[in-house]
């Protein structure tokens, strides 16, 4: 679309709207429920979410992917690299979706200790360990596409694209970067890839037939945890491979980028930041609970009771014996006073243990649906600018950014 946003652009912010609500919900789900974090895989799920929901910010934000190209590029030098090289060379989007990689082999590795090893499971997934993990995955990711960092150059005076950036991948060509194009496409996807589904048929096989496997390994191979993850790295597998692919025929100077296959990986790369929520939701009884409790509009009756908003119904008591005279100490508007303080009492008990009150929660959802709305609209006017010819299509798009 001249002067707008590309079908690809608008398919990415769409993807990064369900991204950033559906993984938001799952963090509230942690939010509302701290017990949950005892364990160490809902742990893991935390941080995939936290990721899926930085990924999708970046997607939104990123030059060429989202509603970055609608913001100013540099003219100055210094600022043009800075630009290039860390915002349009996209290294920390693609960072997160490989960190997201990782985490789900965490995941995998996790349940199969459960099922395998469940005698060592305790020693190798305790708190500080946990932390090690996540941030020895976080450097990983890192690493295996800081490269990116190099390829992507300043030109201000590139045409006849007119953009000030390039990519001009260093050593294009030359063994060496063919031997680190093939090391980082390994381990980026087909060894986490290969890694879970040799986990996943080792429990099978392992359980299925070892005469000696315990009835509780047996529970947690059907498990819905177990299954949950298994239906992640599948997912995964489906929606990276192709991507990944297509990149190596991009440094290899065998395909372009910017064409239809190439927005289709990438589209097949972003879907899984809205389908992971789903995962957990289909999958997993104890998250689908919990979504119905944050989604379902039993949560506006909650509020008002919350807000101390309590109707009194009066209660008929069968009396045997003479009726006794009501006692003077007690009046119904001291009975409403109760009832407002209790409520009150409640609601200050519910903050002080450090999680969010269920009002709170309400607003959130409600704040969440309003972003999701109106940003939806004003991608509609930002992918047609010949909308705002008409006076009245202005005065609409006036009023979204108070609602947002």
């Amino acid at each position: 679309m001249e002067g707008g946003l590309t079908k690809s652009q608008i398919t990415n912010c769409i993807l990064s709207i369900f991204g950033i609500l559906g993984n938001t919900l799952t963090i509230l789900v942690f939010v509302l429920d701290r017990q949950l974090l005892k364990t160490s895989y809902n742990v893991f799920i935390l941080c995939l979410a936290i990721a899926d929901v930085l990924t999708s910010i970046l997607l939104l934000t990123s030059p060429g992917f989202g509603l970055g190209d609608l913001y100013p590029r540099p003219t100055n030098i210094v600022l043009g690299e800075i630009f290039c090289r860390v915002l349009w060379s996209r290294v920390f989007l693609f960072q997160l979706v490989f960190f997201s990689v990782y985490i789900t082999l965490l995941l995998a590795i996790e349940r199969w200790v459960a099922v395998v090893k469940p005698s060592k499971y305790h020693m190798a997934f305790r708190g500080k360990r946990l932390a090690g993990y996540i941030v020895i995955c976080w450097i990983w990711s890192f690493i295996l596409n800081g490269m990116v960092l190099f390829d992507a150059n300043f030109e201000p005076n590139n045409s006849p694209s007119n953009d000030i950036c390039v990519l001009r991948f260093v050593f294009s060509g030359s063994f060496s970067r063919t031997f680190q194009l093939i090391f980082n496409i390994f381990f980026r996807m087909f060894l986490p890839c290969l890694s879970m589904i040799g986990l996943y048929v080792h429990m099978i096989v392992t359980t299925n037939n070892s005469p000696v496997a315990s009835a509780a390994s047996k529970a947690k191979l059907r498990g819905k945890m177990t299954k949950m993850v298994g239906i992640m790295a599948c997912n995964l597998l489906i929606t990276f491979l192709p991507n990944q692919v297509f990149y190596f025929f991009v440094v290899t100077g065998k395909a372009q980028i910017e064409t239809p296959l190439h927005h289709f990986t990438a589209f097949l790369l972003f879907s899984t930041i809205c389908s992971n929520p789903f995962i957990y939701g289909i999958s997993n009884a104890n998250y689908r609970r919990r979504y119905k409790k944050l989604l379902l509009p039993e949560c506006i009756k909650r509020f008002s009771e919350d807000n101390g908003v309590v109707a009194l119904k009066p209660r008929r008591v069968a009396r045997v014996g003479p009726a006794r005279p009501e006692s003077p100490a007690m009046k119904v508007d001291d009975i409403n006073d109760n009832t407002i303080t209790s409520s009150a009492l409640q609601r200050s008990k519910q903050k002080m243990e450090g999680g969010l009150t269920k009002s709170q929660i309400t607003n959130c959802i409600l704040s969440i649906f309003g972003i999701f709305g109106n940003t939806l609209t004003i991608l509609l006017f930002a992918g047609d600018k010949k909308l705002l010819k008409k006076f009245h299509n202005v005065f609409i798009l006036c009023q979204f950014p108070s609602h947002l």
